[in-house]
């Protein structure tokens, strides 16, 4: 049974020979045993929604792709977002990361599908007109705003953008932004956690900290104890 914060895969759980952001390393993410599954969103040329994490690939941006052109660039099934929560519905939360503006009204349709299907969900972006535009929703995804490059201003932030959780780079953790963060009743997770750095494993056993985003799921649990 499950004690401490989720243990959310960032990308999935990837490498030797597994890409990030795809089927196969989200298989290989719940087969590890994470709560929950990090995923990156863009748009292509030809209108899909694809789950991919660069701004381009190759010298092209994604935008200007088509799907099958992407694929043979990135040198990897990029699956469509549809068919990655047809897959986690019922098996896995996933935490849907919005890379950029353009398309929230048509992502919005699959997440509430999703959602009225039992889908575990969490919607973040770096942007906050993004999560601004999803809380006008009539049913809208609980919103986390990544925070990374400073922590200024966060909690205040995250109120008008209708961010229910603040996610927060390692780095910029602190005891005071913890505690303004859950006074002003946000709940926090904690992105680019390592296990093997100095103070990040007292992170899994911070009551403040709802989850961590990690590379390293096997390690993160075994800290966590389950």
């Amino acid at each position: 049974m499950r004690s401490g914060p989720l243990v959310i895969a960032h990308r999935g759980s990837h490498g030797e020979g597994v890409a990030e952001n795809t089927l196969a390393s989200f298989e290989q993410a719940v087969a590890l045993g994470a709560d929950m599954i990090e995923l990156d969103v863009r748009r292509t040329a030809d209108d899909e929604l694809v789950v991919f994490h660069d701004h381009e690939v190759g010298g092209q941006t994604v935008r200007s792709l088509g799907l099958p052109e992407l694929r043979e660039r990135a040198r990897t099934d990029v699956p469509r977002l549809s068919d990655v929560l047809d897959w986690a519905c019922g098996q896995v939360a996933l935490d849907v990361e919005l890379k950029e503006d353009g398309y929230v009204e048509r992502l919005a349709e699959l997440l509430v599908k999703f959602q009225d299907a039992g889908g575990g969900l969490l919607v973040t972006s770096f942007a906050d007109p993004v999560l601004a535009q999803l809380r006008w929703l009539e049913a809208p995804p609980r919103c986390g705003l990544l925070i990374g490059a400073t922590s200024a201003r966060a909690v205040d932030r995250a109120g008008a953008c209708g961010a229910a959780s603040l996610v927060l780079q390692a780095q910029l953790v602190s005891e005071a932004l913890l505690d303004e963060a859950v006074g002003a009743g946000l709940e926090c997770l904690v992105w680019d956690f390592m296990p093997s750095t100095a103070g990040h494993a007292e992170l899994l056993h911070d009551p403040r900290v709802a989850g961590v985003i990690t590379d390293e799921v096997p390690g993160a649990l075994r800290l966590r104890g389950g």
